[in-house]
């Protein structure tokens, strides 16, 4: 494993197996024309395609027919970029993919306004007269939906012709921060001077040497405060042109805008933040004892990421840790992992690292290829967790697909990392379970301490943030850098408590937050962790039945909003009890976390 090798050395059983997609480029090109083809047989239909059932059946079905196409021959193109960054020929066929997409995007941008345009019961009547259109009704309820939102056809020509003006400053917020600012040099832990960089400060903030963490902590945020007016402005324009839409869209706030996607009501977003206020003693518990565990007077927020535990230096051979996810998600039944073993023996997994291959990990397929995984196995027990993660985003694509037509399968991001979540935590408690190691079970406890802490407790952090910065815009206020960066030290202070030095410098921290470009979305992730970790308790604790609701919730992939989908396993967010409990699974596992350290 110390060497890396070039992607024609890779043996095959260590691939995933693409062929099944395209046996070779002129394959994918021979789809790739045809493409090109419906889409000309698409626009031919644009004229007539509302007139009466029958054209607006056969436009639905070709479009639906074009976009699954598409779908296949971006997905392959992209996978077979990501095994080799540094192939020309795979780098072509991405970049035409994204062209064909976006080629396609711009000439079928009329469909959305004409149908909105209708009367509602007279595109319902084209769904009810015509039988091949029923698989569509939900899909074009969810777009009916908009109508009370949407502008006259003039009116969503200039909105749609400014949208890449209105996207600048995210734009320039990735150029400043991943190009053009520059954080300087510190000492390393063995006093080499090296650059502090974006991604090595996550490294740094980890280090065993305090005065390393602490001095890449407050460089960063020294140059951060030096950009705050430049930032605070990328983010403020931002932050108007959602809540300009909103308004000019008939919303009653932001929020309001970014829930509409999803159907989601505004009080679950609220719901969720009081429920973490409301448990806020366990974070500061956790807090506490780490505190004890670093032997530190005070307790700073660059010795937040330290660990206090050894880690698990034992490897897991790939074998290995096949074996020991299997075992994990036994509990899912039979008809689970019987289908989970083919991802291990027909070409779901591309599993180590090479050179010019993407890092990290992913899930990615469509509906008429396998639910590929990529990995960059390297024998740790995080290798083994995030193969169990990733195969929990496939299975659920492979169950979705395999019980829905194409148009259905597609699930929101809202329920997208539930599935994965689920067997992450599976693994661990089986993990907790069946080691005899006092370090190792420390170890599994502390991982997921930190998942839930950052994963419910900052993003909530954060999306508290995100909605007081747009109330003030919807309001009619001007966003201050040191107003917000007053208000962001505050929320800091609330959410460490008095037994953590909440230092100065984390004033400047949300002027780094990618996320906060793309409007209400971090909130999904502590959702996702919420609902999985009500998913898992009802599994280990044998609720009666409980097993094949979940299969079943997997197998409904996007066929109807998420908040309906998620009553199959008997999940209500209206009230705070999900968001609860997860965070009393936190609790738990601090408390094990003690009586295994005693």
């Amino acid at each position: 494993m110390e060497k890396v090798l070039d992607r024609s050395e890779v043996k095959k059983e260590n691939q995933w197996d693409l062929e099944r997609i395209y046996q070779n480029v002129d394959y994918w090109q021979e789809d790739y024309d045809k493409c090109k083809s419906l889409l000309d047989e698409l626009l031919d239909l644009k004229e007539h395609f509302l007139d009466d059932s029958k054209h607006f059946k056969d436009f639905i079905l070709l479009d639906d027919k074009l976009e699954r196409l598409l779908e296949k021959v971006y997905v392959y193109a992209s996978l077979k970029n990501n095994e080799d960054l540094t192939n020309p020929q795979y780098q072509e066929l991405i970049g035409k993919s994204l062209n064909l997409y976006q080629e396609i995007g711009e000439k079928t941008n009329f469909v959305r306004p004409a149908i909105l345009k209708e009367d509602k019961n007279k595109i319902l009547g084209f769904i009810d007269e015509e039988k091949e259109l029923e698989p569509f009704r939900y899909t074009i309820m969810t777009l009916l939906r908009y109508k009370d939102h949407s502008l006259s056809e003039k009116e969503e020509k200039i909105i749609s012709a400014y949208a890449t003006v209105l996207d600048s400053a995210s734009k320039t917020f990735d150029m400043l921060r991943g190009a053009d600012m520059r954080f300087g040099n510190i000492l390393d832990e063995e006093g080499r001077e090296v650059e502090l960089t974006e991604s090595s400060y996550s490294i740094f903030l980890r280090s065993h040497d305090r005065n390393v963490r602490k001095n890449a902590f407050l460089q960063l945020y020294k140059v951060y405060e030096g950009f705050k007016n430049t930032l605070n402005s990328t983010l403020e324009a931002v932050v108007n042109n959602h809540s300009t839409t909103a308004r000019l869209r008939n919303f009653n706030s932001s929020l309001e805008l970014g829930l509409f996607g999803d159907n989601i009501p505004t009080t679950l977003y609220k719901n969720l933040i009081d429920s973490v206020h409301n448990h806020l003693d366990s974070l500061y518990k956790y807090y506490d004892i780490k505190k004890k565990l670093l032997g530190v007077d005070e307790y700073h927020l660059y010795d937040v990421y330290v660990s206090v535990v050894p880690g698990i230096n034992k490897k897991y051979s790939f074998e290995e840790g096949r074996d020991l996810v299997i075992n994990a998600l036994s509990v899912l039944g039979d008809d689970y992992i019987n289908i989970l073993k083919t991802a291990f023996t027909d070409g779901w997994i591309d599993r180590y690292p090479n050179r010019g291959k993407s890092s990290g990990a992913f899930s990615s397929g469509s509906y008429d290829t396998l639910p590929y995984v990529l990995l960059n196995y390297t024998e740790t027990y995080n290798d083994v967790s995030t193969l169990a993660h990733e195969l929990g985003h496939s299975m659920h694509t492979y169950l979705s697909n395999q019980n829905n037509d194409y148009v259905n399968a597609r699930y929101s991001i809202f329920l997208a990392e539930i599935a994965s979540t689920v067997n992450e935590l599976l693994f661990s408690y089986y993990m907790e379970k069946h080691s005899t190691d006092k370090k190792e079970k420390l170890a599994i406890l502390n991982e997921r301490l930190d998942l839930f802490k950052a994963t419910i407790y900052r993003q909530v952090m954060f999306g508290e943030f995100e909605l007081f910065i747009h109330e003030e815009v919807d309001k009619g206020n001007i966003l201050i850098a040191d107003k917000l960066s007053d208000y962001y030290y505050e929320l800091n202070k609330t959410y460490f408590g008095d037994g953590v030095s909440v230092d100065r410098e984390i004033r400047y921290e949300w002027l780094r937050i990618p996320h906060f470009y793309s409007p209400f979305y971090v909130y999904k992730y502590a959702t996702g962790l919420s609902i999985a970790s009500y998913i898992v308790k009802n599994i280990l604790d044998g609720t009666e039945g409980f097993t094949d609701k979940y299969l079943e919730f997997l197998k409904s992939g996007g066929s109807d909003d998420p908040l309906e989908i998620l009553k199959v396993i008997d999940v209500d967010l209206s009230d705070t009890k999900v968001f609860d409990d997860a965070l009393e699974m936190f609790d738990d596992t601090i408390n094990s976390f003690i009586n295994s350290k005693d």
